[in-house]
């Protein structure tokens, strides 16, 4: 995952001031979690959260919704600051290392970052009711969690997409990794860079581990279709919307999602498919900060990402998936959703050791791509 924007959602907004007078009836329905820490949380005064995922759009609707809930006022900042999944752990490790932070909470996909910060006593012990509705999915889904250090709200997978109005594509469909490597993709497809992402690499480890895909006979064999490098969705994205690469086997149905919101006739001609063989569901975990200046206003944040309400926000704004048990996905992003009950699901029994492999996974990579 991909960014380089940081977006401060701070001030007055009509519709901030608008749902924050529905907060005062919200308040009764706060467990004692939420109810403890939303008066510490105001006067602390702001939060900021480092991740590699939420849109501009989220971050907005999920600081209003955050504010409004908890009565935190329409001077309360919430900061959202956005990176790539390197970049996240890079800067969260730095400011680790120097004791001096300007974030609060960390959310991203890196499971090994996660557990060696969490021995070293980086983070702050949660607090947390909703967590219980996440836990039991998170560990079925083979995912990483650490509670009460680390947490894990949410995931997504990498998916197949393609643009059918392009020449050559009209009755292209995947439902296999065989399907992503066909000759007749020859100048279509795009080979994801798996050494500059942390979620890219691991999908490769988790299908190995799961006998799902043997990557030492698949990638020359994507080579021979003479791909693109590139490792960012969105770019991504754009080289399949333009016709430049109308294939990418590994994306974001999100992607999909947001530019359908801004060009609805993109609704019928992008599809999204999934793999026989398994999709591998990457979980982000979510942590506070230990010596970070708002620590109570991000363990409030951390109770309203595992809360429904927050849930919403996420998946509406970003097609990603929720944990909760027996969560269902706002009706905008559904059609974007898999039916998880319908597909296997690729976890992984120890995505802490994983990161032993990078060197050798990623060198096999580099031989067919660098």
């Amino acid at each position: 995952m991909n960014f380089q924007r940081k977006s401060i959602w701070a001030g007055a907004v009509s519709a901030i001031a608008l749902l924050a007078v529905g907060s005062v009836a919200q308040a009764q329905n706060l467990n004692a979690v939420e109810a403890k820490l939303a008066p510490l949380a105001k006067a602390e005064g702001s939060v900021t959260i480092i991740h590699p995922l939420f849109s501009d759009r989220t971050a907005q609707r999920m600081a209003a919704a955050f504010k409004a809930r908890y009565n935190l006022g329409d001077d309360f900042e919430f900061n959202s600051l956005r990176k790539g999944t390197g970049a996240t752990v890079a800067q969260v490790r730095q400011e680790i290392q120097a004791g001096k932070f300007t974030v609060d909470m960390i959310l991203v996909h890196s499971p090994a970052f996660f557990d060696q910060a969490a021995d070293r006593g980086a983070f702050v012990e949660l607090e947390s009711e909703n967590w219980a509705a996440s836990e039991k999915l998170v560990n079925s889904a083979g995912q990483y969690s650490r509670f009460p250090l680390v947490v894990t709200p949410l995931a997504y997978t990498f998916q197949p997409v393609w643009n059918t109005s392009c020449p050559g594509m009209e009755n292209f469909s995947v439902d296999s990794y065989a399907d992503a490597v066909e000759a007749s993709l020859k100048g279509k497809t795009i080979s994801s860079d798996i050494t500059k992402s942390f979620t890219y690499t691991n999908t490769v480890i988790a299908l190995q581990q799961a006998g799902a895909v043997n990557f030492e006979d698949f990638w020359p064999e994507l080579a021979k279709t003479d791909p693109i490098v590139e490792f960012r969705t969105e770019p991504k994205m754009q080289m399949i919307i333009s016709c430049q690469r109308p294939f990418d086997m590994w994306n974001l149905s999100g992607r999909v999602y947001q530019n359908v919101l801004k060009a609805p006739d993109l609704k019928d001609k992008l599809k999204i498919g999934s793999y026989k063989e398994g999709q591998a569901m990457l979980g982000n975990q979510l942590a506070v900060l230990k010596g970070s200046p708002n620590p109570n206003a991000a363990k409030l944040l951390v109770e309203f990402l595992l809360s429904e309400e927050g849930s919403d926000l996420f998946v509406e704004g970003e097609a990603i998936y929720s944990f909760r048990d027996g969560y269902k996905a706002p009706a905008a992003a559904a059609p974007y959703l898999m039916d998880l009950s319908q597909h296997k699901l690729i976890g992984m029994s120890d995505w802490v050791s994983a990161v032993k492999q990078y060197k050798d996974v990623r060198g096999e990579w580099q031989e067919n791509f660098r």
